[in-house]
């Protein structure tokens, strides 16, 4: 009797520490930390993010399964690089960067880590060094590139304006990927008998400037996925309206600053894409490294009707038919 009584006080005493008996496991918490890092405010950057969380949340991934942690670098690389580390050293489960100098500021700051990144909005990954190929890349990161489909966009310009033969460019002079597009876009303008006429900035409050410079030599704009011109549309549309030019773009994200005419890729799609990937990374074993970088794998023609009327152009049957016009 004494033995007994003996055990089960020891037992007693010791049900704080260690239990009595059989112990219940102990509940794993199993959800999973996104951290988004966007690198500037802008619709398309913002899109890119809602399309990988809808697409995970229509898929069944609720809060009890993901955790979106969104921070935004306002358009600085150094911010960029210091929410990226933040991540890195939270050991949040993925990166999603959304924007090229954000992807690069996710891979260098994961470089000795195994935290998978999926960049977006990134139009050469390649060129830009945040990956070494665009298959399978390895490592620990890959992606979805916004490349602009530049033909179609030439294509478009010259539909809309058959006697057009100059085409302004403005790019910022510190992002890799603009100038890329400008190069591109160059190569393809003989096709269409276009000259290019390019005016780089190196900072926002340039681009004003630019854009009155340039508007006096070109009988449109082309505005690339560039983030600070993407942000400045307001200010290219302003002058060129002015001078009675019109304004494309490579995405509709600011037809509300003028534009005219985009035939366009949805951000909010590639952020779905992006989110096939990230569900695969995340839930189904899948490593970052072994996807291919993808791409837009269709557009949408959007028109300002309003702006074509002001702008004294008629807009061709074969547009109508497959135009969805803005803010109608």
């Amino acid at each position: 009797m004494k033995k007994l009584l003996g055990g089960l006080l020891a037992c007693l005493m010791m049900v704080s520490m260690s239990g009595c008996g059989s112990k219940e496991p102990e509940t794993k918490n199993d959800v999973k930390t996104v951290g988004i890092l966007i690198y500037a405010n802008h619709p398309a950057l913002e899109s890119a993010s809602k399309g990988l969380q809808n697409y995970l949340k229509e898929k069944g991934y609720d809060e009890t399964k993901v955790k979106f942690v969104e921070k935004n670098a306002q358009n600085d690389n150094g911010t960029a690089d210091t929410i990226a580390s933040q991540f890195a050293n939270e050991k949040v489960d993925m990166i999603y960067a959304i924007g090229t100098n954000a992807g690069l500021s996710a891979a260098n700051a994961t470089l000795d880590t195994e935290i998978p990144v999926v960049f977006n909005a990134v139009t050469d990954a390649v060129d830009a060094k945040i990956v070494k190929s665009n298959k399978k890349p390895g490592g620990n990161v890959t992606g979805v590139s916004d490349a602009a489909p530049l033909e179609k966009q030439l294509e478009l310009i010259r539909t809309m304006l058959p006697e057009a033969k100059t085409i302004g460019m403005i790019y910022n002079t510190g992002e890799p990927n603009g100038k890329l597009q400008v190069e591109q876009v160059k190569k393809l303008a003989g096709k269409y008998n276009f000259a290019i006429e390019t005016q780089g900035v190196s900072v926002s409050t340039d681009v004003a400037t630019a854009a009155e410079q340039l508007a006096g030599k070109v009988d449109c704009f082309y505005n690339i996925t560039d983030n600070m011109i993407v942000n400045a549309t307001a200010s290219i549309t302003d002058k060129a309206n002015a001078y009675k030019i019109p304004v494309f773009a490579a995405e509709d994200g600011q037809m509300e600053a003028g534009l005219l005419a985009s035939d366009s890729i949805s951000y909010e799609k590639l952020g779905e894409q992006a989110g096939a990937i990230a569900e695969d990374i995340l839930f189904n074993g899948k490593k970052a490294g072994d996807f291919d970088i993808e791409t837009a794998s269709e557009t949408s023609l959007i028109i300002n009707r309003k702006v074509a009327d002001e702008l004294g152009i008629k807009i061709p049957a074969e547009l109508e038919k497959r135009a969805t016009f803005y803010g109608e």
